[in-house]
């Protein structure tokens, strides 16, 4: 163990050691603790922050012999600014809580600053006694999480640390934390007017900085498209920031490059935990989405807590778990035959002439688009057993996003979910959509064959809009392939996207996977689409989302729109000579 031949020393108020023999209470269960955390230095502290025991790397995280540490205070080891952190972290202790991770800076005789990270619960042994270890900070997030070559985080490990510190913070009346972001959209063209190298050295030297002003020194992320965010204390301002990495551009390359910034605090209060954290990765997603929010629509959103978010939350919350939401069917045609294969289900909120979209992208951005999926899927089972749907030859899609799929408790709950519908095997489908990019394809594959193994078909939604679209194919084994409509309008307005719309179906034929079209507007697209061997097409020349006529007790006669007729026991698109009537109560 690094350090363990440092230092050891065991003081108590009588000058022995905090056991009656001399010892640390039980030894082996100490020494157990200090190896499972992984620790580098063991202290044993009194509540009022003492020192009675010290074991470890002393030296290399606090600067100083453990024999020095016997009698000191906690608290006095640390910068002054993170002092009142300790002391709350130790009052936690004391009254029985166990804490982990508090990230602090040790102040060193040298006068420089070591992060490190604190962890510790009260004694099993001794009342009145805590069982503390300090850890080196870059211990506390795990080896797998994704970094960048400068040692910066990615945005999934920067996520994951604000959760925990968000949990840290709810705990702690001191405010402790800040995530600042930062973009610099000069930075791409930054190569071009300064060079390779001057570039190099600048990034080099600003994501060194970043990382020194970031609790722990290892709370900064580059969240990719020239933007950045790091976690710190309240002692650090995000305009201090910005004019430092102004000046640190002047003296390395020669020019200035302005930093935007905005600042969120991490106080939680009126909150829970889960509902600051998946607000502020809200905010987060907004803000390092190409198209999203700017830096200055951040700022005026930037509240000392994240209360509109929350709001606009617990009232999404709200309108799932009341079924405030109704489902409409769009029809998808077989384009050889013009019969109606399945109906899409979609969502519609409110007013049904509202468009969903950005509600569901605020579902999925702020974690509850998987409450939203399922209960989407609910209502579909629902009306397909019991309501206008309950008719053997009609088939419903529902769209499931990645971030269900990739959450082990809600793709469960989904199994369990799609397992009690065995009676709508080949009329249940699903489609996963590419709104929410997915991070674990081999997970979520094995989610989908659980689910095409139960007899329910799965598609992959809007293939082609995303980068990932082909990896997503190569990765995922599914049944079809929704086609973009931006290939679609493309190829019927002017064919530029003609070669793509070849080569995706070319490669989904050999796959041996089907393939929808959507936004169909017309006839002419519909028989384009047909030469290209595009197998289904949707869109509103096919018709528009509906629902069925509630004025009709004939089950299949509300199908029937000016677009659609029942001709030998299936719907069709179009009219025909030979429309079948409906058996009675059919």
């Amino acid at each position: 163990m690094t350090g363990m031949d440092e230092s050891r020393a065991t003081v108590d108020a009588e000058g022995e050691g905090p056991g009656s023999d001399g010892k640390l209470g039980k030894p082996q269960e100490a020494y157990v603790a200090f190896a499972f955390a992984a620790a580098d230095l063991l202290m044993e502290v009194a509540h009022d922050g003492r020192i009675i025991f010290a074991i470890g790397a002393s030296m290399s995280l606090v600067g100083r012999p453990a024999r020095l540490l016997a009698a000191m205070y906690l608290q006095d080891l640390f910068r002054p600014e993170d002092r009142s952190r300790s002391v709350n972290a130790i009052t936690r202790m004391g009254a029985g809580e166990r804490v982990r991770h508090i990230l602090l800076h040790v102040a060193m005789p040298n006068g420089l600053t070591v992060p490190v990270a604190l962890s510790g619960y009260p004694h099993p042994d001794h009342e009145g006694r805590i069982l503390l270890v300090l850890t080196h900070s870059g211990t506390i997030m795990s080896p797998t999480v994704r970094r960048h070559d400068g040692g910066m985080l990615d945005r999934g490990g920067f996520e994951t640390l604000a959760e925990n510190l968000i949990k840290e913070s709810a705990k702690d009346p001191d405010d402790s934390y800040r995530m600042t972001l930062l973009d610099m959209p000069e930075l791409t063209e930054l190569r071009t007017k300064a060079g390779a190298e001057a570039t190099a050295d600048f990034i080099s030297r600003f994501t060194d900085y970043l990382r020194q002003c970031s609790v722990g020194g290892d709370a900064a992320a580059d969240l990719g498209n020239s933007k950045f965010g790091l976690i710190h204390g309240p002692e650090i301002l995000a305009e201090d920031i910005g004019h430092a990495i102004t000046g640190l551009a002047r003296s390395v390359v020669g020019m200035p490059l302005t930093a935007e910034t905005a600042s969120l605090t991490f106080n939680s209060s009126g909150i829970s935990p889960h509902e600051a954290t998946s607000a502020l990765i809200y905010t987060l997603n907004r803000f390092s989405s190409d198209g999203a929010a700017t830096i200055q629509e951040l700022s005026k959103m930037a509240q000392p807590s994240l209360s509109l978010t929350v709001s606009k939350m617990r009232e999404v919350k709200q309108t799932i778990g009341r079924g405030e939401f109704q489902l409409y069917f769009q029809p998808i045609v077989d384009l050889w035959s013009n019969a109606v294969h399945h109906f899409e289900c979609l969502v519609r909120f409110g007013d049904a002439g509202t468009s969903p979209y950005n509600t569901v992208v605020f579902a999925e951005d702020t974690g509850l688009v998987g409450e939203l999926d399922l209960a989407i899927c609910a209502r579909a089972i629902e009306f397909m057993r019991d309501g206008k749907g309950n008719d053997p030859t009609l088939r419903f899609a529902v769209n499931l996003s990645g971030r269900t799929l990739s959450s082990p408790s809600l793709a469960a709950r989904l199994l369990r979910l799609i397992h009690g519908a065995a009676d709508l095997r080949g009329r249940l489908l699903f489609e996963l959509t590419e709104s929410a990019t997915i991070d674990d394809l081999v997970a979520v594959n094995t989610v989908i064959q659980e689910i095409r193994a139960g007899g329910h078909p799965v598609g992959i939604d809007d293939f082609g809009a995303g980068a990932a679209a082909f990896h997503y194919l190569r990765s995922l084994k599914v049944d079809h392939v929704k086609i973009d409509g931006s290939y679609v309008r493309e190829a019927a307005s002017n064919g530029d996207s003609l070669p793509f719309l070849r080569a995706m179906t070319q490669l989904c034929r050999e796959l041996k996977i089907a393939t929808v079209a959507e936004h169909i507007e017309d006839e002419a697209t519909a028989n384009l689409l047909r030469v290209y061997n595009v197998r289904y097409g949707q869109g509103y020349f096919f018709g528009k989302p509906m629902q069925p006529s509630e004025r009709q007790s004939n089950l299949r006669t509300s199908w029937i729109t000016p677009m659609t007729q029942w001709r030998n026991g299936l719907l069709f698109f179009g009219n025909g000579p030979s429309v079948q009537s409906p058996p009675d109560g059919g």
